[in-house]
């Protein structure tokens, strides 16, 4: 094993210790962790283990930015949204984004890490509702579970 592999199997048995105990919320298929930064680039190795490629990855975090204007970002903080990886195996699908206080609204860093793990998605067509005529938008469930996330996370640094 190379160094390179050897820290990023560090750095997932981290991520997956930080995502394995839940937060206690009311909805045992969302959980909420902190997120490593670094977790936010893309390997040839997450490639292989995502059930998304990466064009519907990108499809599906847009949809997410698209409608956080509307829904999420209104409050004192702002959304990136960073990295989605899903698994067919576990039916979870895993995303990584970055919380931004808006100026003006006491925080005690520039921005923070987190994860949202959510249960009984398993990869582009649980995510991301498509039309016949091609209009895509983000799955009722999923847009559900995402709100659950969002809400704890802000309640948590507020």
């Amino acid at each position: 094993m190379t160094r390179k592999q050897f820290v990023f199997s560090l750095g997932g048995l981290f991520v997956l210790a930080a995502c394995g105990g839940g937060d206690g919320g009311t909805n045992p298929g969302v959980e909420v962790s902190d997120a490593d930064p670094s977790d936010a680039q893309h390997t040839s190795e997450d490639l292989t283990k995502n059930a998304l490629t990466q064009k519907q990855e990108q499809t599906t975090l847009k949809l997410i930015d698209d409608i956080c204007g509307d829904t999420w970002c209104d409050g004192d903080f702002n959304f990136g949204f960073r990295k989605l990886v899903c698994s067919k195996a576990v039916h979870t699908c895993t995303l990584t984004l970055q919380v931004f206080p808006y100026p003006g609204v006491p925080a005690s860093a520039k921005s923070y890490w987190r994860s949202c793990k959510t249960s009984g998605f398993t990869g582009f067509s649980s995510l991301v509702t498509t039309t016949d005529s091609g209009y895509q938008s983000l799955a009722s469930d999923y847009y559900d579970a995402l709100t659950e996330c969002t809400q704890r996370i802000v309640s948590k640094l507020e």
